[in-house]
This record gives structure tokens, C-alpha cells and sequence, in this order.
């Protein structure tokens, strides 16, 4: 009778370990792509005309900032840029996988670049 209740117990582990498996290796099917962006956050004010944006973007098989397509490596990592406007900017990151699933990052960003060019206002002309 003890000899029972163990093989059910093994039993039903080894059910359980397989549906976990099976839910790990087909959670981005469920959950979508995860999409990790480390340089920007969303509502801050840059001192910089030029935005470096990178992350992680993995299982995407697109990836695209202000519509335009960025390259990935193998483990989808992404290293690229934006040019800012002075005031209030909205920089959008899409990602999609290979099943059709989009997922999207929107931040708003307000750009006061220092002003970096000499200027001489006492001009004497010949």
C-alpha cells in the first residue's frame, strides 16, 4: 500500500515537470516577446540632441524605433539612436515575433539641448 502512494506521487511529478516544461519553452506564444529597453525612461528631460537607445528584445524577429528597422544579434541585444527635436519628442519601439504579436514602448521625452555653438554677435567687416 506504501509502495503505492509513492509511485502516484512520482507519477504526478513527473506529469507536473512536463507541463512545466511545456509552459516554459511556449510562454512567449502566451505571454508575448519580452522587450527590455536600459537606457530610457519614459517622461525625462534630456540635455542631448542625440538619444542612445539600447535593450534586449528576445524571440523578435523585428525591431523597429520610429519606424525605422534595427538590427539584432543572435541573442537580441540592439545598440542604436535617435535625433531629438527641441521641446517634446515621442519615440515609439516595436517589436515583432515571429507568430505576428506585437508588442509596444512608448516614451515621451523633452529634449533641451545645451547650446553648443560659438556665436560672435560683434562681426567687423573691411
Amino acid at each position: 500500500m506504501k509502495n503505492l502512494t509513492i509511485k502516484k506521487a512520482i507519477f504526478f511529478l513527473g506529469i507536473l515537470s512536463i507541463f512545466g516544461l511545456i509552459f516554459y519553452n511556449t510562454k512567449d506564444l502566451f505571454l508575448g516577446v519580452p522587450l527590455s529597453i536600459s537606457t530610457v525612461k519614459d517622461g525625462t528631460t534630456v540635455t542631448d540632441s542625440f538619444l542612445p537607445i539600447s535593450g534586449f528584445a528576445k524571440h523578435a524577429s523585428i525591431l523597429e524605433i520610429n519606424g525605422r528597422v534595427v538590427a539584432m544579434n543572435k541573442a537580441g541585444a540592439f545598440s542604436d539612436g535617435v535625433v531629438l527635436s527641441p521641446g517634446y519628442n515621442i519615440v515609439e519601439i516595436v517589436q515583432q515575433d515571429r507568430f505576428g504579436k506585437e508588442k509596444h514602448k512608448v516614451f515621451h521625452l523633452v529634449a533641451q539641448p545645451s547650446s553648443s555653438v560659438a556665436t560672435n554677435m560683434s562681426i567687423h567687416y573691411q
